[in-house]
């Protein structure tokens, strides 16, 4: 343990075995207890850590377990938990092995179908939720919704997570076997935030508790502020009494917040009713009194703030104080939206923060709707979430309105009756190629992270890899020397987990060090900080391109691998009666199997359409009628194509748009076309090259014979050859795009080694934006470090201005493009994902974990002010802190405050008072008299508090 505990938090940690209740306030060290608790049962108490449980309220409490201590134990948020028991046990829960996890925007594309108004569906889903859990009582039109709800999430294997919780409340219920089971794999178990507990969840864990009652929660009656989801304080009154606790352990220490700012913070649950006698306090003293101002509206009170902000960061001991040690906290997320952009128009640098799973992210949400249709090719939510993820709002609200039943084929067919050369039309083509290519990716060989790879590098969606777009600019990674045989040794120095370092350059081993670190290697320390013989990288390794580029190369050639394609395949072409998809025949049908890019079999045949061939379609392949008058009719030859083809995938090229529709329509009820998967190369094409996207012009650019062309047999072949070289293309793109995510280093690197060649000046070009924007945490790395160990360096603002200049960084703060986003995204992205084949289990793995990213928590940025809701400040802290809208109608909301409902106010009194217990040193809360146009009502809290509330003259 870092230091030594309190002789309250003694208590905690040292208590005896049994059940143990400890009431924690704010600031008084609750996770050092839940920590110090499980080393003592480990080092003193001797007890397994295999054999331990510690649940948590967030994925981030978690890991802070995993970090802080020395022992891995079993750990994770109670949804996890519930989610591997029905994994584990999903027979006996009468699930089906493979079933899936419906997150948020999973959850709302399904009400979407079930025309739900979109401001409608976060609150019926948590109507939903409490009536699962809390035996809340729908009104009829909800409980039949609620009914058409969960018939399509079981008819689809889904579940929500509510079911998650509700589902191994039942499976421990009704199989005792299955509980006593899983009970005895732990001896011990730790429940953090114990007030946020619902009814069933308390059931879960009491009954894995139940063999030895060795039951540790820690929690605080008076920060339980998440009544939508069931809790209720009350949680904790009920463990004291099934348990026989005569007085929970109560930390009284606030070690955070100074006096005044805590005093202030217990008066404002003074008139909330109370679970325990308890004294708490802090001592520490501040120069800072609480504050409360008033204003006339929403921009006088921001123009306030702005300027309060900059005044105190420049005045006194708040001088040293960073962007990141100010925090505006509010209630709702609106009055967040509106603070950044103020705040960004006067040039201080914010994050909105609001705790947002991944999927919220418009880079990931595309990938994880096509991953989405990847796994259930046949679920039409699936496919109208992806569409909402490519098409724009307004373009998607005509498409829906125009299409009738199956939704791709209602996409196709209104894709055909659009104007060919219109620009919608492109993108409706685009999105019908994307979604047939998904359900072939399915079956590569791709592990997952290739496959989300391969999906980023054919989007259709806003969001494009720079990397990618001028991948044509870019040299092969693999066809320099100095790279390959860098990534050589860094293979082999991380393979035998020794350390690597760089020597001083000059400020350059910094920004390598960085890139290094953000590529996923571990062991980097400060040059001349290694601990074991390690790997020294100098300026000799970079050749005569320069170590920044060099570095960058070879990281990507370790990043890339070699993600094959398709194993085996089937190349087809069709010869027709003319060019009407909607009628034409078909004269001539040409296959190609492919095993491992040779072609190992082929299918020819004529076939007689009975209809004329037109003329025009007869200079095209030159056929006639008389030539296939003896030819056996579609309806003969399709069963020897469909035994031919087998379960292998179709390959055509630009076939969505003509050979893939006409073989629906003329195999349509016939036996084993439904079962075809298809994959169209025109869309790899296109993201490979600029020119033509001709078949023919495409093998002349390989120097491939074409034979005769416009005839069925030579065109499939063509197109296996071409194909081929196609994947030998994608796997060179690949390895030029990796590790976008790191690009802010790569230009740190190029602007500190000055002398740029034609390609590194391009990228520096482009990296620039990156390290100067406001998603790259790379400058303040640089200067951290710089200061750290003394290098001999150029100061930070020199580099900015060798970047660019201040007033670019400055724009990139105030005018941040959500494009900048998406190295960042694509890191939080990997770091879920297994390296392993891209099976459905594997996808699956990698949905559950993105759909368990709600509970993530929030991470505060450290150079930035942070704005925040006040339900997503639990575990942080800030030396200043401006609580924004302490006024009726916000806190505790207008309904609460005009009808005086008792349990809203309570827990607005507990919500206000969590988020003033966030601030260190310095506390304002502010209020207006208009909100957005609208009356804010009185201030009753303040007057509870009886803070004297000042109005700026002229605000």
């Amino acid at each position: 343990m870092d230091f030594d505990p309190l002789p309250q938090q003694r208590l905690a940690i040292e208590a005896p075995l049994g059940p143990v209740l400890v009431v924690a306030g704010p600031g008084a060290g609750k996770t050092f207890c839940l920590i110090g608790r499980i080393e003592y049962l480990i080092t003193s108490l001797n007890f397994d850590p295999a054999r331990i449980c510690a649940v948590t309220f967030t994925n981030k409490a978690a890991e802070e377990i995993a970090a802080r201590l020395r022992h891995d134990v079993t750990r994770g948020t109670i949804h996890a938990l519930c989610l591997a028991i029905l994994r584990e046990h999903a027979e006996a829960a009468g699930l089906p092995k493979g079933f899936g996890v419906a997150d948020e925007h999973y959850q709302h594309a399904v009400l979407a179908r079930l025309r739900v108004a979109t401001e409608r569906r976060g609150g019926v889903l948590n109507r939903f939720g409490r009536h699962r859990l809390q035996e809340y009582r729908l009104t009829a039109d909800e409980a039949s919704l609620y009914r058409e709800y969960a018939s399509y999430l079981a008819r689809r294997h889904m579940l929500d997570f509510d079911d998650l919780i509700a589902k191994t409340a039942a499976l421990l219920q009704q199989r005792s076997d299955v509980a006593d089971a899983l009970a005895a794999r732990w001896d011990y178990l730790l429940v953090d935030e114990f007030q946020d507990v619902n009814a069933p969840q308390y059931e879960i864990l009491k009954r894995l508790a139940a063999p030895h009652d060795n039951f540790f929660a820690v929690g605080d009656d008076e920060q339980s502020i998440f009544s939508w989801t069931g809790a209720n304080p009350q949680v904790l009154e009920r463990f004291r009494r099934d348990y026989g606790i005569e007085r929970p352990i109560v930390l009284d220490k606030n070690c955070r917040s100074s006096h005044q700012i805590f005093e202030t913070a217990r008066r404002v649950l003074a008139r909330n009713p109370r679970l325990f006698e308890k004294q708490l306090s802090a001592e520490r003293q501040s120069e800072h009194e609480v504050r409360a101002v008033a204003f006339r509206d929403e921009e006088a009170e921001a123009t306030w703030l702005i300027e309060d902000i900059v005044r105190d960061r420049a005045e006194g001991a708040a001088a040293s104080l960073g962007w990141g040690d100010y925090a505006i906290l509010y209630r709702k997320h609106r009055v967040g939206q509106y603070l950044e952009g103020r705040l960004l128009r006067a040039g201080i640098p914010c994050r909105l923060a609001r705790g947002r799973s991944l999927i919220e992210d418009d880079v990931i949400r595309y990938v994880i709707t096509a991953l989405r249709v990847v796994r259930s090719t046949d679920d039409p939510v699936a496919l109208e979430a992806f569409s909402r993820a490519t098409l724009s709002e307004h373009f998607l609200q005509e498409v829906t309105a125009a299409i009738e039943g199956d939704f791709l084929d209602g996409v196709r067919a209104l894709a055909r009756r659009r104007p060919a050369h219109d620009p919608d039309t492109k993108k409706l083509w685009r999105f019908v190629y994307q979604v047939e290519n998904l359900r072939a990716l399915a079956r590569s060989r791709h592990s997952v992270a290739a496959l989300v790879d391969e999906i980023l590098s054919q989007s259709i969606g806003p969001y494009r890899n720079v990397l990618e777009e001028r991948h044509d600019e870019l040299t092969d990674p693999a066809e320099w020397p100095e790279a390959r045989r860098l990534a050589a040794r860094l293979r082999k120095a991380i393979d035998e987990e020794r350390d690597i370092t760089i020597e001083p350059q000059g400020g350059l081993e910094i920004a390598l060090r960085g890139m290094l670190i953000g590529a996923g290697v571990r062991k980097v320390p400060s040059s001349g900080r290694a601990t074991h013989p390690g790997e020294i990288l100098s300026k000799a390794d970079g050749g005569g391109r320069g170590l920044a580029l060099t570095l960058f190369n070879a990281l990507q050639l370790l990043h890339s691998g070699e993600s094959p394609g398709l194993e085996r395949y089937v190349t087809f072409d069709f010869e027709t009666t003319d060019t009407d998809v909607a009628t034409c025949g078909v004269v001539e049908i040409g296959a190609a199997r492919v095993v491992n890019g040779e072609i190992v079999d082929r299918f020819h045949t004529l076939v007689n359409p009975y209809r004329p061939i037109s003329p025009g379609a007869t200079k095209v392949h030159g056929y006639t009628d008389a030539d296939v008058a003896p030819a056996p009719h579609f309806s003969a030859v399709w069963p020897q194509f469909r035994a031919f083809v087998g379960d292998d995938i179709l390959i055509a090229h630009n076939g969505q748009s003509f050979d893939v529709p006409v073989l629906r329509r003329l195999a349509a009820g016939r036996d084993g076309v439904e079962s075809l998967v298809f994959y169209d190369t025109l869309p790899l094409v296109r993201s490979l090259s600029r020119d033509s996207g001709r078949q023919e012009d495409i093998a002349a650019r390989f120097g491939i014979d074409v034979g005769r062309a416009h005839h069925a047999l030579d065109d499939a072949v063509t197109l296996a050859q071409v194909y081929r070289e196609l994947e030998k293309q994608r796997v060179v793109r690949a390895r030029k795009a990796v590790l976008v995510n790191v690009l802010d280093y790569l230009g740190l690197g190029l602007a500190l080694e000055g002398a740029r060649s034609t390609e590194e000046e391009m990228l520096f070009e482009r990296a620039k934006y990156y390290t100067l924007g406001r998603y790259s945490d790379a400058l303040e790395f640089y200067e951290t470090e710089r200061e750290r160990t003394g290098a001999d360096a150029p100061p930070v603002e020199e580099l900015i201005e060798r970047l660019g200049g201040p007033g670019l960084r400055a724009k990139l703060a105030a005018e941040p493009d959500p494009a900048q986003r998406y190295p960042a995204a694509l890191a939080r992205l990997h770091a879920l994902m297994d390296n392993q084949p891209g099976t459905m289990e594997g996808i699956d793995r990698l949905l559950e974990r993105v759909a368990l990213s709600t509970s993530d928590g929030v991470q505060a940025a450290a150079d930035r002010v942070n704005l925040l809701t006040l339900h997503s400040t639990k575990g942080l802290e800030f030396s200043r802190v401006y609580v924004v809208g302490v006024e009726d109608y916000e806190l505790p909301g207008w309904r609460a405050a005009t009808d005086g409902i008792q349990d809203e106010i309570e827990e607005a009194r507990r919500l206000l008072y969590v988020g003033m217990t966030r601030a260190c040193d310095r506390l304002i809360l502010t209020r207006v008299e208009q909100r957005f146009g609208r009356d804010a009502g009185g201030s009753g809290f303040l007057d509870e508090m009886g803070l004297q509330v000042n109005k700026e003259a002229g605000k």
